[in-house]
């Protein structure tokens, strides 16, 4: 008669609670490794971290982490003082039943070490992770900015030991929150978040204290020279944008050809979703945004067709053919002069390198072009 075994595999990496579940015909379960009889540990115990949590018994002496095979010594527990290990698996070897399979909190460093060489529980020394949480809204999801651009807080990798970057050097970034953990040190808990910055063009994963973060986006955007539609909280803070981003000179003009006529976030989003011409989108064209709370809207979609067709154009020769197309659509200056009870709504991506990008990450120019005006309700 065969038996069935079924193996329940919990994996670690950021999550530490993504399940599967192999169900495996035969005899006996064979594995390709020196370890026998594996069993994975189930992995509801992820979210009591205190249940699979191990350290190093004596952290100043000599205990190895191997292999699967058994044939390479991994890690040296006395180098890893501070670390906390969480149980995977256990299995036998050799007819010892005392092995099991160990991981730390990101994933990155697993493998097999015998039991006794640990003690139960979280390692009393150093910041130690000792839940996290992935459900949203409470603890996972949504944007948060920098609380202080003057005070000194920090990214820091998973073991607290390096600072990563200080935060107040990214106060005009949003940063987004793909889980929570909580972190015990000299006794006492708090709540970071596991965020993404960026710096020097590359993308930094780290931990930032919960205190000194804020919900929401941010609303600085000095020294950003790209930045999309739904990037932007109030028409405060775009119009900073559109002030000081080096890459918005063409926006610029064609805003001071509205002399009357204030820009709008809303109306500008509305530009940008539902009567722009783009070519950033890789797949499906964004969705159209609601125009409640605006009327009479005109959208110019000579001018952002034509703008789409000459992207190699000087900003000047662009801005000469805006006037004369905005003129043929019955928008003379002196019309425009006069068009004191409308908003302005307006998005430019203008031939800037990064404004489209391939899902394999290849960066490449693009375009994004919206203008309309209208009335508020």
């Amino acid at each position: 008669m065969q038996k069935i075994i079924t193996l329940v595999l919990a994996g670690l990496g950021l999550g530490l609670g993504g399940l599967a579940t192999t169900t495996v015909p035969g005899h006996a379960f064979q594995t390709k490794t020196s370890f026998k009889n594996i069993v994975y540990n189930d992995s509801h115990a992820y979210y009591k971290y205190r249940n699979v949590a191990y350290h190093a018994k004596h952290p100043k002496q000599n205990a190895y982490i191997w292999n699967d095979t058994h044939t390479k010594k991994l890690y040296n527990l006395k180098h890893y003082r501070n670390y906390t290990w969480f149980l995977t698996a256990t299995g036998s070897y050799k007819g010892s039943h005392k092995w099991i399979q160990v991981t730390n909190t990101p994933g990155t460093k697993t493998g097999w070490i015998y039991r006794p060489q640990l003690v139960k529980g979280f390692n009393p020394k150093g910041y130690q992770i000792v839940r996290r949480r992935f459900k949203q809204p409470e603890y996972a999801g949504d944007y948060f900015h920098v609380k202080s651009a003057t005070k000194n807080a920090y990214l820091w990798n998973w073991t607290h030991t390096k600072k990563l970057l200080n935060l107040k050097s990214v106060t005009n970034q949003s940063l987004y929150r793909s889980n929570s953990v909580q972190v015990r040190h000299n006794g006492k808990t708090q709540w970071y978040y596991y965020v993404r910055a960026q710096k020097n063009g590359k993308s930094v994963f780290g931990y930032a204290a919960s205190s000194a973060l804020v919900a929401g986006k941010t609303p600085n955007h000095l020294g950003r020279n790209l930045l999309f539609p739904d990037d932007f909280v109030t028409t405060k803070d775009y119009l900073q944008y559109l002030n000081h981003s080096k890459y918005q000179k063409l926006a610029r003009s064609i805003i001071k050809l509205f002399p009357n006529t204030p820009v709008d976030l809303g109306l500008s989003r509305i530009a940008a979703f539902n009567y722009a011409t783009n070519d950033t989108w890789d797949e499906d064209t964004p969705e159209m945004v609601s125009t409640k709370g605006y009327t009479h809207i005109v959208s110019f979609d000579s001018v952002a067709t034509y703008l789409m067709k000459h992207p190699n154009q000087t900003n000047a020769q662009k801005l000469k053919a805006i006037k004369r197309l905005l003129a043929q659509q019955g928008y003379p200056q002196s019309k425009r002069n006069r068009l004191s009870n409308y908003q302005l709504g307006i998005y430019v991506i203008n031939n800037l390198m990064g404004g489209r990008t391939d899902e394999d990450g290849s960066v490449h120019k693009g375009n994004w072009y919206g203008l309309v005006i209208a009335k508020t309700d």
